[in-house]
């Protein structure tokens, strides 16, 4: 799984962003209990969730910034 790059989120608009971040954050949730069961086979995938989370909060701060 390869995680999104800041430049691909700029051409996203502030509601998509909310919705992806509460994706991943499902997602997230759902890989977790696979990890616990012992059916998760790559546990990078929830680092790089987190980490495309991140990306996406930032972008989403810098918009707020920028418009202020």
């Amino acid at each position: 799984m390869k995680g999104l790059k800041y430049a691909e989120l700029a051409n996203l608009n502030e509601e998509q962003l909310n919705k992806q971040i509460a994706e991943n954050r499902a997602r997230i949730t759902a890989l977790g209990f696979q990890k616990t069961v012992g059916q998760l086979d790559n546990h990078a995938q929830i680092e790089t969730l987190r980490r495309d989370i991140a990306r996406m909060k930032t972008a989403l701060a810098a918009r707020k910034t920028s418009h202020s």
